[in-house]
């Protein structure tokens, strides 16, 4: 699926928006703030590995987690996959 995000230390969660430096997503589990979050995101024709860090997650009503993570070292052809989705 594309947008699909699966966590280094396990969990799951799909891609919501890219902004600027800040990426969306609904997540299963959630991060403390400041916390760091290893992942990687099915872009279609690539998997791109991202790292980031938490700003904060939400919990919702299904259970999962509005998560906004900030990017960290993201390759500019990673960052442009990214855009795309």
């Amino acid at each position: 699926m594309k947008g699909a995000i699966t966590l280094e230390r396990g969990g799951d969660g799909e891609v919501v928006a890219l902004e600027g430096e800040v990426l969306r997503a609904v997540l299963s589990r959630a991060f403390a703030p400041g916390a760091p979050v290893g992942m990687t995101v099915d872009a279609g024709d690539e998997t791109v590995p991202v790292s980031a860090k938490t700003i904060r997650s939400v919990k919702r009503d299904d259970g999962r987690f509005d998560v906004r993570l900030r990017l960290v070292n993201l390759r500019r052809e990673h960052r442009a996959a990214l855009e795309r989705l």
